[in-house]
């Protein structure tokens, strides 16, 4: 249409102008689905978080009680602990904001507003995307550079508390048995790190008795972490109970060393030794340990893009489904998908498949699940269309 004013000619095109408006709209849309989507993921983390980590403090505080943590560790493991279930739950969380957004949008009609403005799947996608990339570069970050160091600290964190948990467990005016429970603890005073006072120490090795007691100690560690109480000026009693035959000796300094726990009870808590190596080792390493390490936190960055995608057809809901949709679907398709990724570690673990099959044998089923779920809810003659418009875009 021209109008014609003052001799001067104007050309107006509504088409145009509506595609201009549309254009702005779609990037409100990118907003809009990043925004939600990051509010609805903070939400869901912070729920899978406290649900993981609160059965981990337990344990923690199960250690605590025992004496083997003491009371400042408790709130650093604990810390350590959230840091770490963050970085693992990126991927379910991520994979519940996308599937809730939509959904949410599916339910309000607001994607057949869209829809009616030329919106299709592929611009859904490309908002999802602006959402869901950004998230898998933190991801790829988090999970190959801070969840290792995290590891890290919280076996260095238990190393240092072991070598100190006997002597936490010493009190004023208390008995009081040590790790392995073959020496009993007894001081009248003390000074922690400092002196003791009227000593009292009973071990029991091969059913032979030994009594030591002396008025004066103190507390000494070696360069190598062992621990001694050293006695001073005092009296050690050795013999079998029910006899006679009793040897004692008097001393000037005589050393009790405390014992620790078993190798086996030393490693109860700890992260695995595979976890605390930096990705760079496991990278270098051609065990199947530190292979299937290193294939388990490129899940992290890698779950986070193919749980994305595929929530996005999963999230269409029809138009007479109820309030929870394709809910229920989802979550079986994502416990299917954490139990592969869990049997497949296994496996190159035991060495049963070859290393490169493991965690992409399940990126790729997903893949084939994504696309028959975008192909059953587009329809085959669209799929054509579909790419055509992600390129062009």
């Amino acid at each position: 249409m021209a109008l014609k004013s003052t001799g001067l000619t104007m050309n107006f095109h509504p088409a145009g102008a509506l595609w201009r408006r549309v254009k702005r709209s779609i990037a409100v849309f990118d907003c809009m689905v990043a925004v939600e989507a990051a509010a609805t993921m903070t939400a869901a983390l912070s729920v899978l978080v406290l649900i993981i980590v609160s059965k981990r403090f337990l344990r923690i505080l199960a250690k605590a009680i025992e004496g083997e943590v003491s009371g400042q560790a408790i709130f650093l493991l604990l810390g350590l602990k959230i840091v770490a279930a963050t970085i693992s739950l990126l991927p379910s969380a991520a994979f519940l904001a996308v599937l809730m957004t939509l959904g949410r949008m599916y339910r309000d009609n607001e994607m057949s507003v869209l829809a009616s403005a030329g919106a299709g799947l592929a611009r859904l996608y490309r908002a999802v995307l602006v959402f869901v990339l950004p998230l898998v570069v933190v991801g790829w970050y988090l999970a190959l550079n801070v969840l290792p160091w995290t590891e890290q600290q919280t076996r260095k964190l238990y190393e240092i508390e072991e070598k100190t948990a006997d002597i936490r467990g010493i009190k004023e005016g208390k008995f009081s048995e040590s790790s392995d429970g073959a020496t009993v603890f007894y001081v009248e005073e003390y000074k922690e790190r400092e002196s003791m006072r009227n000593i009292f120490v009973q071990s029991d090795e091969h059913n032979k008795l030994g009594i030591v007691s002396s008025d004066t100690g103190y507390l000494k560690v070696m360069d190598n972490g062992d621990q001694f109480i050293v006695l001073q000026n005092g009296t050690r009693y050795d013999g079998i109970p029910g006899t006679a035959n009793f040897i004692i000796t008097e001393f000037k300094e005589y050393g009790v060393k405390i014992k620790g726990k078993s190798s086996k009870d030393k490693e109860e808590g700890k992260p695995p030794e595979q976890s605390i190596k930096s990705s760079q080792e496991l990278v270098q390493s051609a065990q199947p340990r530190d292979i299937a390490e290193y294939q388990k936190r490129l899940a992290v960055p890698f779950g986070v893009l193919m749980l994305g995608l595929l929530a996005v057809p999963l999230s269409r809901l029809a138009p007479r489904a109820g309030v929870y949709g394709n809910l229920f679907a989802a979550f079986f398709i994502y416990i299917a998908y954490e139990n592969m990724q869990r049997i497949m570690q296994g496996m190159v673990i035991a060495s049963k498949v070859p290393a490169w099959l493991g965690y992409s044998g399940v990126y790729l089923l997903m893949a084939v699940v994504t696309t028959a779920l975008v192909v059953r809810s587009v329809g085959p003659r669209w799929v054509a269309q579909l790419i055509r418009g992600w390129v062009g875009r």
